[in-house]
């Protein structure tokens, strides 16, 4: 658990210095960027909670990874579409609908 949450103030930390150093003033954009390293920090600590479901945990996991590596492309500008980048909520949704049909039975 403190490797996970290690890892992930490091890619704050470089991810929140690309932001900055490439906020030329346009606030739109710098808030869109802010908020999709939030979601994707939030997609990333979720996965402690997708463990119980192995398979899903997997798929989560591949997701994330596949949203990470989408959003530095978006950030480095090699990209300009953004959905991909919450690939992640298939698998949480998935999550919370097993939970719900488990618990109806």
């Amino acid at each position: 658990m403190i490797k996970l949450g290690i890892f992930l103030a490091v890619l704050f930390v470089v991810t929140f210095y690309k932001i900055y150093k490439d906020y030329e003033g346009d606030k739109k954009k710098f808030a869109l960027d802010l908020g999709l390293l939030l979601f994707l920090l939030f997609a990333t600590g979720f996965s402690k909670y997708t463990r119980v479901y192995l398979p899903l945990f997997v798929i989560h996991l591949a997701l994330t990874l596949f949203a990470w590596i989408w959003f530095y492309l978006y950030l480095w500008g090699r990209t300009k579409r953004i959905w991909y980048i919450f690939a992640p909520i298939l698998s949480i949704g998935a999550f919370f609908l097993i939970g719900f049909l488990a618990s109806q039975s």
